[in-house]
């Protein structure tokens, strides 16, 4: 952690010390918006790992009680859309039953926010990220969000949810603890996080499997 946080730092630090020599104004104001963007990351950082320590199964001691899924993530949606609309990303909630889960509301909003902000920042504008809920014929309740992204290599889908990791050659801006903010809340709901290829082979499906 104090690694990944080093690295934010070191950058906002440069940045600001160009900014004081800067001669120009546009070079100044150049300088001040990648201050900005640096605090910003270091910010989201911040918080990731805040949230991390919170869901860490070991330090977890919350009661459930019983959570509709579906509920949840209309709700989540609703409030996530703005993200995916500065991106032209369609967010769709596939119908699919009244499903009902034992967990921490809290913990299970933190657990589809993640996923949904991990589905919308790897894929590219104009792209698609659904949500599907269902009952299983094991019995199991799937909580699944698929996009069309590029998707992640079968051999690093093993590696993703370590902390920290992030599949090599990335694109895209991140911490590499999305992931496993959603493993531990997994954990702590007896859960299992579950990975195949998205729509038409395209993307990545994350599937969250509640014991029955």
């Amino acid at each position: 952690a104090a690694h990944e946080l080093r690295t934010p730092l070191a950058a906002l630090q440069t940045q600001a010390q160009v900014a004081c020599r800067a001669i120009s104004p546009d070079e100044r104001n150049i300088a001040m918006c990648n201050v900005l963007e640096g605090v910003d990351r270091a910010a989201r950082l911040t918080e990731q790992l805040l949230t991390l320590a919170r869901v860490d199964p070991e330090h977890v001691d919350a009661a459930h009680v019983p959570v509709v899924l579906r509920r949840m993530a209309i709700q989540l949606m609703s409030e996530i859309e703005p993200m995916a609309h500065r991106k032209q990303i369609e967010l769709v909630l596939n119908e699919g039953s009244e499903v009902t889960v034992m967990g921490n509301e809290g913990h299970l909003v933190i657990l589809l926010r993640n996923l949904l902000e991990n589905a919308i920042k790897y894929t590219p504008e104009g792209g698609q990220v659904d949500v599907t809920i269902y009952r299983a014929p094991n019995g199991k309740a799937i909580l699944a969000v698929q996009d069309t992204g590029p998707g992640v290599p079968e051999e690093d889908r093993k590696r993703i949810l370590d902390r920290f990791y992030r599949v090599p050659g990335s694109a895209a801006v991140g911490s590499g603890l999305g992931l496993s903010i959603v493993k531990s809340i997994a954990d702590h709901h007896n859960a299992q996080v579950q990975f195949q290829s998205g729509m038409g082979g395209r993307g990545l499906l994350v599937a969250v499997a509640f014991g029955a």
